[in-house]
């Protein structure tokens, strides 16, 4: 539990939590019964709005919509700059002991079945 929680983030967290165990103690029939409910008062709500604010009811849903995909780029962006190195999966191509007869630079084995090297068209 975070100490420094806002009150109205804990609240809504609070929310949450006891709707997600009341939603658990309730049967699959219940829970159909319900999502028919909302899902028909939906569609009640929808066909009942003027033009004006279907067009609002869009440019809001699109808003919210561009904020989700800023945050997520945002957020990988954020991932690039603070890089945590003991998070990359390491892998092993083997030892660095193959010597390219044109170039003489160690290799690792596993780069050996490659015959053309830089697009110079000489093979190994």
């Amino acid at each position: 539990m975070n100490t420094d929680e806002e009150p109205i983030a804990k609240r809504r967290r609070m929310t949450k939590e006891r709707k997600a165990k009341w939603l658990a103690r309730q049967s699959q029939e219940s829970l159909d019964r319900i999502l028919a409910e909302d899902a028909a008062t939906y569609i009640r709500r929808i066909e009942a709005e003027t033009p004006a604010q279907s067009q609002s009811r869009g440019e809001r849903y699109a808003e919210a919509h561009q904020l989700v995909r800023d945050r997520q780029s945002q957020g990988i962006r954020d991932e690039a700059i603070h890089f945590i190195e003991a998070q990359v999966e390491t892998h092993n191509c083997g030892p660095m002991n193959i010597i390219s007869q044109f170039r003489k630079s160690k290799n690792f084995a596993a780069e050996r079945p490659s015959v053309t090297v830089a697009s110079k068209g000489k093979s190994n």
